[in-house]
């Protein structure tokens, strides 16, 4: 499933600068985002845990349960983002089904590297 493409014609796309931060973690997350082009670094305690590229998606945990943020995004690249705000997200879920299989993926793989860092 390629999300970029579904949010390609969207209106609320939101433009990055490198350096710029998209969230922080122990904020509030009310949006999770698809990288539509550049790039994320995605951080924990300083630490990079990730970099997500076109049609990745960051902030997913906290939108589902409405909690704070469990790390920082940080464009590393010019970039752009589509928010998805719980709305549209329970809208794709409804109408793309496959978009909650590659939401479970994503959690699934971020799972599996937390486990592994703190294995280490």
């Amino acid at each position: 499933m390629e999300l970029a493409d579904i949010f390609e014609d969207s209106e609320d796309l939101v433009d990055f600068q490198p350096g710029d931060l998209v969230f922080e973690e122990g904020s509030d997350g009310h949006l999770m985002w698809v990288v539509m082009s550049g790039e994320v670094r995605l951080s924990l305690r300083g630490e990079t845990i990730g970099v997500e590229h076109r049609g990745g998606i960051i902030g997913e945990m906290a939108l589902l349960n409405s909690s704070e943020r469990s790390a920082t995004g940080k464009a590393t690249k010019p970039t752009v983002l589509a928010p998805i705000d719980e709305e549209s997200f329970l809208l794709l879920i409804k109408h793309r089904p496959e978009f909650s299989l590659h939401v479970m993926n994503v959690l699934a793989d971020r799972l599996r590297l937390a486990n592994e860092l703190l294995s280490a």
